[in-house]
Order: structure tokens, then C-alpha cells, then sequence
């Protein structure tokens, strides 16, 4: 997606594709590593699009938080995705 195109989106808006693509990405956490690592490649470059937004300007340390922790499931070394999930 493109930066102007995610820029359109509100921070809510953009919050609901990361949460949507960490949801789809725990769905296959146990059963398709690669499709889920796919899955969690996308939620990682909404969330460096969301960096990139001027309108995060003060809420980067949410959007830091969730970066690491999608980036230590990705190297299976994180918590299990429906519990980052849930606490969205």
C-alpha cells in the first residue's frame, strides 16, 4: 500500500488493517509458519506506514510496542499472536 494512500486513513482506521492482519496471522500461527510470517510481514509495513504518519506524532511509543512484539512472533520467539491480538 502506498504511504499516501494509508496516510488517508485516521490512526483508527489504521489501527483496524494491523489488528485485522495479526488476527489473520494467528490463524495460522500453528498450522502454516510461512503463510503466517507472510501474514505478519504486511501488519509490519502498516505499522512502519503508521511511523511514517504525522498524525502518530506522540503516540509512537504504542506503535513501537506492537512492532517488537509482531517482530518476536515472527522469529517464533514471542507471544502467541491471539493474546497480542486481545490486547489491542
Amino acid at each position: 500500500m502506498s504511504q499516501e494512500r494509508w496516510q488517508s486513513f485516521s490512526k483508527n482506521e489504521q489501527l483496524k488493517h494491523i489488528a485485522s492482519e495479526i488476527k489473520r496471522a494467528s490463524l495460522y500461527e500453528e498450522k502454516n509458519s510461512k503463510l503466517k510470517n507472510e501474514i505478519l510481514e504486511r501488519g509490519l509495513e502498516f505499522i512502519d506506514l503508521s511511523l511514517e504518519d504525522g498524525k502518530w506524532r506522540g503516540d509512537l511509543r504504542l506503535l513501537f510496542t506492537l512492532r517488537n512484539l509482531l517482530a518476536e512472533s515472527y522469529i517464533g520467539r514471542g507471544m502467541p499472536l491471539d493474546r497480542i491480538y486481545a490486547a489491542f
